[in-house]
């Protein structure tokens, strides 16, 4: 028995140090990150504690299990070479006739994209797994967010010291894009953006109970007996130093959506007072003006792009028609997982100009549909709003502990409304977050009373 507790928490320190540290190597973009921490997760996983998953657990990791078989089945059927011309991409067919080359057909425009690119869909499945069965346990579940919420106040400090007396550096490297922007320890500032964001509303979610509970002067729904880390000033320091470092990245989408998340989460909080109407309406009213408070302190480098640039990116919108004209002819089966950058010249449009690299199509949604075809798409996107509504639904239902369903519904709406109009959830520094905070949500969504009792 001791040795089998002692693996446990090994195996549980292994899933938290992965969560914590997948931003810090320029946001695990290089291929070599994603395999080491998948193989640090299947070896988390193999250990993991089962003893309190129960038949409600099924309606997560059924589904999940089941999408990332297809997607695997998938991507080897897309580099399967045979397949009959009409669904074939053309180009093989082209580098015969014109190059000479005896390549057979293939549904990816490449022998071995998709299945390199799987690895980023397995190490997501991995990390929303390893995350629900750790967080089967209310204080497994705290400590996992309280984690990845400092480590974010870490990233967040970090990325506003080096914006102001190292600018030109991002880590050890010379910082080549994004100069007037923090960016942390990611490439991509828009990225860097919804990871603070995320993390702000993790230390939101943590403070919200505590601060209703004294403005409603009601006993506390626990016994807080605080440490460092759990005090209300230091959750507030966590809170201000994220949302401030999500400012300095200037994403107008990044801000925007963070504060909308952030008032989304406030308002989760608040309606334990639907039957106070009074006492609603005022706190509403409270959300609505701090959010409008909190664009103005924080946004203003947001505030001079958005009269420069506009809301709106006209080069991204040419970009997605373009997207949708690869999709076509290829509906079913897609052009292969992580086939894009190969797919897209050919169909660049030219007042794109010769500026730009369109390596993504900076809408997730979009590119799965893409990469994948129709069917799986439109199958992960209902999956995805169903996991969205089970959290929603544990928020609203729980007696107790709801304030980690909602917290999590909020970063889910964060991730998902961003990754539309751009790619930070192909970033895997921040999918390994994000899927972490999902996978804690969901299984919080669960009532304790239907796990099994600890041992």
């Amino acid at each position: 028995m001791p040795i089998e507790i002692s693996v446990h928490r090994i195996s549980r320190f292994i899933a938290i140090v992965v969560f914590v540290l997948a931003p810090l190597p320029f946001g695990s973009v290089d291929l070599i990150w994603i395999w080491i921490w998948t193989m640090l997760l299947i070896a988390s996983l193999l250990t993991a504690n089962l003893s309190r998953v129960c038949n409600s657990d099924l309606w997560v990791i059924g589904p999940t299990g089941a999408i990332l078989l297809l997607l695997c089945a998938l991507a080897v059927f897309q580099i399967s070479p045979g397949v009959s011309d009409a669904l074939a991409d053309p180009s093989w067919r082209i580098a015969r006739d014109v190059a000479g080359v005896t390549e057979p057909n293939r549904i990816s425009a490449t022998a071995s994209v998709p299945w390199i690119a799987f690895g980023s869909c397995l190490l997501f499945v991995l990390a929303l797994l390893r995350a629900y069965l750790l967080a089967t346990g209310e204080e497994a579940a705290r400590q996992m967010l309280k984690a990845i919420a400092y480590a974010g106040f870490a990233y967040a400090l970090y990325g506003i010291l080096a914006h102001l007396l190292a600018p030109t550096m991002l880590l050890w490297r010379s910082k080549e894009y994004y100069l007037p922007y923090a960016t942390g320890t990611f490439v991509n500032r828009n990225t860097a953006a919804v990871f603070w964001g995320s993390c702000s509303v993790l230390f939101l979610g943590r403070l919200a109970p505590i601060v209703s509970d004294a403005l409603m002067a009601k006993p506390a729904r626990r016994h807080y007996d605080y440490s460092f880390t759990d005090h209300p000033a230091s959750l507030a320091v966590g809170f201000l130093t994220c949302l401030v470092a999500t400012g300095m990245t200037g994403s107008r989408a990044g801000v925007l959506l963070t504060l909308l998340s952030l008032a989304c989460l406030a308002n989760l909080h608040l309606m334990q007072l639907r039957f106070q109407s009074r006492h609603y309406w005022l706190g509403a009213g409270a959300v609505a003006a701090a959010t409008i408070v909190g664009f103005l302190l924080i946004g203003g480098n947001v505030i001079g792009r958005v009269g420069l640039f506009g809301l709106t990116d006209g080069q991204r919108a040419e970009v997605y028609r373009t997207a949708l004209e690869i999709l076509r002819g290829h509906e079913l089966f897609g052009i292969g997982i992580g086939n894009f950058e190969t797919a897209f010249p050919p169909y660049r449009p030219g007042n794109l100009g010769s500026q730009g690299i369109w390596d993504k199509v900076h809408s997730t949604p979009l590119e799965m549909m893409v990469s994948v075809g129709l069917p799986l798409g439109a199958a992960i996107c209902a999956i995805a709003v169903f996991f969205w509504g089970r959290m929603l639904w544990g928020a609203f239902s729980r007696l107790r502990d709801r304030d980690i369903p909602a917290t999590a519904a909020s970063v889910f709406l964060l991730g998902v409304l961003h990754s539309c109009i751009d790619f930070s959830l192909q970033i895997a520094g921040f999918a390994v977050v994000f899927a972490a905070i999902c996978g804690c949500g969901l299984a919080q969504s669960i009532s304790t009373t239907r796990r099994p009792q600890r041992a």
